[in-house]
């Protein structure tokens, strides 16, 4: 038997005037007589940060195991339970105080999250997401994607000798190089599907005028593409244009109430293409982390649901006293219960994006969730008193059978870090530049695979 098929290749674009548009994982990128585990998806690592800290009382299961409860922080998380590792009892060491240094609390723990070691105010050290993208950032167009929804003008300047970058980021590609997130989605869209010489916001919006739909563009190669493929790849990328175009939709939509509507003091300031609210603020920055994954533009990618210490307020919730405030609550029963539902709104929030990678299949049948590790929490536990101590953390997906998810941890005197350098051994990169220095890892977390 002689069999002609040939294979589209695994990085390939669509190309059209001013635009390119990555394709999705298809059956017909497989080689005819490739074998299964040649064809085996792509793993992604993702790291979502909650400011602020969390209620941990609401958060932390009582039982350990398989067993566990559900807390009603962790509610929105229950259709995952199965694909989910509840961890309890990590240390942020790297963020311990030094005798003669200043309060700073809020930027010397996000400053360690990632990176593990004991941030000063100009150097730190690398973070886990960029060890791992040095890894996987060669098989794709973008190392890695940083995206959170406060913007940068909301920094606040210095706190205790520490710039304001040390609060509103938790990627460093150095020991002195900060990755700011980008809370624009059109930028990110941008970055994803076409090139832009200005991030001037009225630049901007005269170009996107201009620019029209990314799909418009390559219409005419979609159309030949969708000729060749058989029913089921058909169907894939039928699915992948539809959330393309329901993203532009999205950034079409809120670009425009910014221009027309709203024009108050506020809306003036916030950027083109910004929603106006906070929850469809992060839908669509979720979308976009979906959909980088979904067309391997990056496999690493973070997330930040705010500053660290930020003041924003949640009015469409109904709460009015910033998040920051509310934080210091001094025992008082009203402010815990509203940081409990804010807690909730968020992790309900991070619960549409793992819909959105359970919902989505690879081409050998499994999800991107099964095929990557995300995980989420925050550098505090109570903020009230600043306590980076038995952190909040989940861990989500199984990274194709490295992490034995459905359960709850209990760890003691255990450095955050160690979760860090299981992950870098999980990914095959190298762990040499994450602890050299003063790095507090002590080696790699037991008890998950």
């Amino acid at each position: 038997m002689m069999i002609f098929k040939k294979s589209i290749p695994r990085r390939t674009f669509l190309r059209g005037t001013g635009a390119s548009l990555a394709l999705p994982f298809l059956d017909a990128m497989v080689p005819a007589f490739a074998a299964i585990d040649a064809a085996l998806p792509p793993r992604r690592l993702g790291y979502i940060y909650l400011p602020s800290g969390r209620i941990i009382d609401s958060w932390t299961p009582k039982m350990e195991g398989k067993n566990y409860d559900i807390t009603p922080s962790l509610a929105p998380f229950a259709p995952y339970r199965e694909k989910m590792l509840v961890l309890s009892g990590l240390d942020l060491k790297a963020a311990d105080f030094k005798p003669g240094e200043a309060g700073a609390e809020h930027p010397r723990s996000c400053g360690a999250y990632l990176t593990g070691k004991h941030p000063f105010s100009t150097t730190v050290g690398i973070s886990v997401d960029q060890v791992v993208a040095k890894k996987l950032g060669q098989q794709t167009p973008l190392a890695s994607l940083q995206l959170g929804l406060d913007p940068a003008e909301w920094s606040n300047g210095n706190d205790g000798g520490f710039r304001g970058f040390y609060r509103t980021t938790v990627s460093w590609a150095s020991k002195t190089t900060a990755l700011p997130a980008q809370n624009n989605p059109r930028m990110v869209f941008e970055r994803l599907f076409g090139d832009t010489s200005s991030l001037d916001p009225e630049t901007q919006r005269r170009l996107n005028r201009n620019r029209g739909s990314v799909l418009d563009a390559v219409n005419e190669r979609v159309r030949h593409l969708m000729g060749t493929l058989d029913a089921s790849d058909r169907y894939k990328m039928a699915e992948y244009l539809d959330a393309v175009r329901d993203i532009e939709r999205g950034i079409e939509a809120a670009e425009s109430r910014s221009d027309t509507d709203n024009m108050d003091l506020e809306s003036v300031k916030r950027p083109a293409g910004i929603p106006d609210t906070y929850t469809e603020h992060a839908k669509m920055i979720f979308d976009m982390m979906h959909l980088a994954y979904l067309t391997d533009m990056t496999q690493v990618v973070t997330v930040m649901m705010g500053h660290e210490g930020g003041n924003r307020t949640f009015v469409e919730k109904g709460f009015k006293e910033g998040h920051h405030s509310l934080s210091h609550h001094r025992g008082i029963k009203g402010a815990i219960e509203t940081l409990k539902q804010i807690d909730h709104f968020q992790n309900e929030l991070i619960a549409y994006f793992l819909e959105k990678m359970q919902s989505t299949k690879e081409a050998d049948g499994s999800s991107l969730l099964d095929n990557s590790m995300i995980m989420a929490g925050s550098a505090m536990s109570d903020a009230n008193t600043h306590v980076h101590y038995n952190l909040p953390t989940v861990v989500f997906g199984g990274a194709q059978g490295k992490i034995k998810t459905g359960r709850h941890i209990l760890y003691k005197d255990e450095p955050l870090s160690n979760l860090h350098l299981f992950a870098i051994d999980a990914f095959g990169a190298s762990k040499d530049e994450y602890v050299e220095g003063e790095s507090d890892a002590t080696g790699i977390l037991k008890g998950l695979a």
